[in-house]
């Protein structure tokens, strides 16, 4: 996450629709315990042109359980916030997962983030 902001990348996203970032976990071998891939990138208009090096990435809704942690991001805030997820009893289906870093994430030392778990 860090490399991306720090290089700027979210402004080379064509279409974009604003500043927000996702972190986006899909393609879970079985559970969080198992290989997953993470994507990271900013909603956009369209899928119509993908630059190269990137990925266009679109998942279904559903159900999900929303999350929202708040504090210092320097200090494991949304790992934390993942460590309790993971011990939690709710259903999950392992499909895609997302982390959003909006406006109110700005601020990383006052940050608020919310993490979306899709469930049953």
């Amino acid at each position: 996450m860090g490399k991306m902001i720090s290089e700027d990348m979210p402004n080379s996203i064509p279409n974009r629709i604003d500043n927000t970032i996702y972190s986006i976990y899909t393609d879970y071998e079985k559970d969080h315990t198992k290989p997953y891939t993470t994507v990271l990138g900013c909603k956009v208009e369209s899928l119509d042109y993908i630059p190269e090096g990137m990925v266009g990435y679109s998942f279904d809704g559903g159900d999900y359980v929303k999350f929202t942690t708040k504090g210092d991001l320097s200090k494991d805030l949304v790992i934390n916030e993942w460590l309790k997820i993971w011990e939690m009893d709710m259903g999950r289906l392992f499909t895609a997962d997302f982390e959003v870093y909006g406006e109110k994430a700005q601020n990383p030392s006052d940050a608020e983030v919310e993490i979306f778990i899709a469930v049953k």
